[in-house]
């Protein structure tokens, strides 16, 4: 869109609209065209005093976010007349917020994966001790920390699992599936739970609850499928299994199950 006195009154209007929602960069990028605008259209009269009262009041902003504060703590007045130096001036400032913004969020990262690592260490250390409501406690921690990382959930079922708590270490393969419903990972864990726990009426409900929030997943439904196949529930794993294979029709697994429900359904009938 071409640049207009109407065009500057709008990223000014959304620069303060920003402010308010305290997005730092938001407010220096709508700011900062707003300047390279004014300098391009060069408004005059009434529109001209109009978009200088709007610059004062954005400009007078600027010291109240706390990362400008930070780099220029007296602040970037406005002086009328100087838009092109304040323009530059207000690119380099946007520059030097997003890099420390950067720098933040790169230090809170590590920071949580460092917790997250020392809650593990710590409930691993408590399985040993045979300790499960202390090793909960922090594999639990451990899960409020999470963000993305992908292997956090099959880590920790997976130790539970080799501890021989099966039951315990369905909450975490549950969130395994839910987060990431194509890692067969997170199923071998949860048919090794099951049948440690001689329940496969339990992996039924917890598949369903997990298809019910994801939706259809191919490995998602070929595992129903396997489950209910252990229940003998035919019908419902020609069902699953079929609905598995026509999102993929290279699953192995679904293509098994699917033959085998046909011939138990047909051998009853």
């Amino acid at each position: 869109m071409k640049p207009s006195g109407k065009t500057i009154r709008e990223d000014l209007a959304r620069a303060k609209a920003a402010y308010a929602k305290n997005d730092e960069l938001r407010v220096l990028f709508c700011l900062g065209r707003s300047l390279q605008a004014f300098v391009a259209v060069k408004p005059f009269g009434p529109e001209r005093i109009t978009i200088e009262g709007l610059f004062r009041e954005v400009f007078s902003c600027l010291s109240r976010l706390p990362h400008v504060a930070a780099i220029a703590p007296k602040g970037l007045p406005y002086v009328k007349g100087q838009e092109q130096k304040l323009a530059g001036y207000v690119a380099a400032l946007h520059i030097k917020v997003e890099e420390a913004i950067q720098r933040e969020t790169l230090e809170g990262m590590r920071a949580r994966k460092l917790r997250i690592d020392q809650f593990v260490i710590k409930g691993q250390k408590y399985l040993a001790e045979n300790n499960l409501l202390e090793a909960q406690r922090n594999f639990r921690s451990a899960v409020e920390e999470f963000v993305d990382e992908k292997g956090l959930f099959p880590l920790v079922a997976g130790k539970l699992l080799e501890a021989g708590h099966h039951k315990a270490s369905l909450e975490y393969v549950k969130r395994a599936i839910e987060e990431y419903p194509e890692n067969s990972r997170a199923y071998d864990f949860l048919m090794t739970a099951l049948v440690g726990m001689g329940d496969f009426e339990t992996g039924e409900k917890m598949l369903r609850e997990v298809h019910r929030k994801t939706g259809d997943q191919s490995l998602l439904l070929a595992n129903l499928a396997l489950v209910l196949a252990k229940l003998e529930k035919w019908p419902e794993v020609a069902e699953a299994a079929d609905k598995a294979l026509a999102l993929d029709p290279n699953l192995g697994l679904a293509r098994k199950l699917s033959a085998m429900a046909k011939k138990k359904t047909e051998a009853v009938e």
